[in-house]
């Protein structure tokens, strides 16, 4: 099975598309070709909404103007996979010049007629019932194969020599971090490691603000984290090693760091700032805090804490009452995809 995998230039959205690829990969042999999205000068997101409103008709002509893509010079694929807003018009595009090639997007689409859309991976529920949408855990590619079993975390003792991954984003899409949440980041990180003995493992991200890093880095010059990757130094792809840590916090920006932690079976704590104003993330990430992720007790195994006021203790005595999730998210993410296929689920 041929699978062309439309990348914009976001890590965040690329990876996604990734991840749904090799969830297809599940259901059977694939080739995967890979081709970066990036509009041109005029084509930005009301433009292509307008073009695929009014006047998209023509898939040739409007991938060339609006992508500076030659479609007749691609390989006809089986399936077109997209995340993000700039492939959501090529992804129909494509679809429509190859004759109706199923496409798969991870997200929710507004804005477009979306029914030559085959299939939306959303991460709310409450879209779930939306025509050809289904609900699931953010695709990505994770694959928790490649970390051992975190170490149990039950009781306060088990704390001490604990590895802990903290993945500090920063400003995003209707989010703010006022100055005074870094400062109590800061403060936490300083007396959980104090209190509780934990190894700290940290690293930065593109969003994050350049004093905050210079923090960061501070507390790793005095020995009070075991690990800090700075992005500007690491770049893309550094956070990867970090998913084997015994848990996973991460501050609440990143949707997709939040399922990442879980998809390697690791208990994450969400760091939520005062200033959210995203009613989509939020409901994705309140049914994913109230999700079965770990059976046969079905505990919890994530939990958002309010960074400008959580303590260390409290901290502490959320992470030990979470438990390491046993869900397989790529292979849940290939039976919802299966049936669009027109192929067998995969055993779970």
């Amino acid at each position: 099975m041929k699978l062309l995998v439309l990348r914009d230039k976001k890590p965040g959205h690329f990876n996604q598309a990734e991840g749904v690829a090799r969830a297809v990969g599940r259901l059977a042999p694939t080739e995967v070709a890979r081709l970066d999205i990036r509009p041109t000068w005029f084509a930005h997101d009301d433009v292509r909404k307008i073009v695929m409103r009014r006047y998209g008709r023509d898939a040739r002509y409007w991938l060339k103007s609006m992508y500076a893509i030659a479609a007749e010079s691609l390989d006809k694929p089986d399936v077109i996979i997209g995340s993000g807003r700039p492939t959501i018009a090529a992804g129909i595009l494509l679809s429509r010049f190859f004759g109706g090639v199923p496409f798969l997007y991870s997200g929710g689409i507004g804005g477009y007629d979306t029914r030559e859309v085959s299939l939306m991976i959303v991460a709310s529920p409450r879209a779930a019932g939306n025509p050809r949408s289904a609900w699931a855990p953010i695709p990505s590619i994770v694959d928790p194969a490649d970390y051992p079993a975190p170490r149990r975390l039950s009781t306060l003792a088990d704390l001490r020599g604990a590895e802990i991954a903290l993945l500090v984003g920063g400003t995003a899409y209707r989010k703010e971090w006022p100055a005074k949440e870094w400062d109590a980041l800061i403060a936490l990180v300083r007396a959980v490691a104090k209190e509780h003995g934990v190894r700290w493992r940290v690293t930065t991200s593109r969003r994050t603000p350049d004093e905050v890093g210079e923090r960061l880095a501070a507390l790793a010059g005095e020995g009070v984290l075991a690990e800090f990757i700075d992005y500007r130094n690491a770049g893309p792809g550094s956070v990867r090693a970090l998913f084997g840590a015994d848990a996973v916090v991460v501050t609440e920006d990143s949707m997709s760091m939040l399922v990442e932690g879980l998809t390697a079976k690791r208990p994450v704590i969400g760091l939520r700032s005062a200033k959210v104003h995203d009613g989509y993330a939020s409901e994705a990430i309140s049914a994913w805090a109230a999700k079965s992720w770990a059976a046969p007790a079905f505990g919890p195994s994530l939990a958002i804490l309010p960074l400008g006021t959580v303590t260390a203790a409290q901290f502490a005595g959320t992470l030990i009452k979470l438990d390491p999730p046993t869900l397989d998210v790529r292979g849940e993410i290939a039976g919802i995809v299966a049936p669009v296929l027109g192929l067998d689920a995969p055993a779970i």
